[in-house]
């Protein structure tokens, strides 16, 4: 028996210009799959995690807080502002701040 060796045939190569073209695809793709898995990943843990309240607590609610305001010293109070604007607002259109103070009623 004799053993004939055949000279190996090359790999067939893509041309620079195809490789060129797919490389930009392959990438992408592999990018969204990897945000696709990441995103799984997440929403399987937050389904996992998320805990429930005891019916004790969930019953007490926070008490709300009322806040006032506290004027300032300084701050004019209302007859007077509406006096100050009569004042300035004399001979003005009537519109923006002026609006309802060019005449006494």
């Amino acid at each position: 028996m004799s053993i004939t060796s055949t000279p190996a045939t090359p790999a067939t190569t893509l041309p620079a210009k195809a490789k060129a073209r797919w490389a930009p695809l392959l990438l992408s793709a592999g990018l969204a799959l990897c945000l696709t898995a990441a995103d799984a990943q997440t929403r399987e843990k937050k389904t996992k995690t998320k805990k429930t309240k005891p019916p004790a607590t969930q019953a007490r609610a926070k008490p709300s807080v009322k806040v006032t305001h506290q004027p300032s010293p300084s701050e004019e109070s209302r007859a007077e502002r509406e006096r100050r604007l009569y004042r300035e607002c004399q001979g003005r259109p009537n519109a923006g701040a002026c609006l309802g103070y060019t005449r006494k009623p």
